[in-house]
């Protein structure tokens, strides 16, 4: 049986729905201006996993510092869902957005294509 058959999509949607219930009581238990603290501290915690894991590149067996990454985007994407809750903005609204910088990004990588190819 592969992972596609493994999945149980039933089991992941009361999975999502119990996290973002819990996230939303965090959210109404500390409330808003503590919560956006902390998802600032969290910010730095990611940078400071990003910047372990581009100093020590070099170290591929540290899986502590892989795994501490791993962990600090998860506390990031929690964060940043609590943050959508706070101030009331749809998931479709960030999308739009990535859409526009994602044709944003691609214009720029087609002007870069064409530039060397001129050199």
């Amino acid at each position: 049986m592969n992972k596609i058959e493994e999945f149980n999509v039933d089991e992941y949607i009361d999975k999502v729905t119990e996290t973002k219930r819990i996230f939303r009581q965090s959210l109404e238990k500390y409330g808003k201006e503590p919560q956006c603290r902390q998802l600032m501290e969290e910010c730095a915690e990611l940078i400071q996993a990003v910047n372990k894991m581009l100093r020590y590149e070099d170290r591929p067996a540290e899986p502590e510092y892989y795994a501490n990454l791993i962990e600090e985007i998860a506390d990031v994407e929690i964060m940043l869902y609590q943050l959508k809750v706070m101030f009331n903005i749809d998931d479709d609204q960030v999308f739009a957005f990535k859409v526009e910088k994602a044709k944003r990004e691609q214009e720029r990588l087609e002007k870069l294509n064409d530039s060397t190819k001129n050199v």
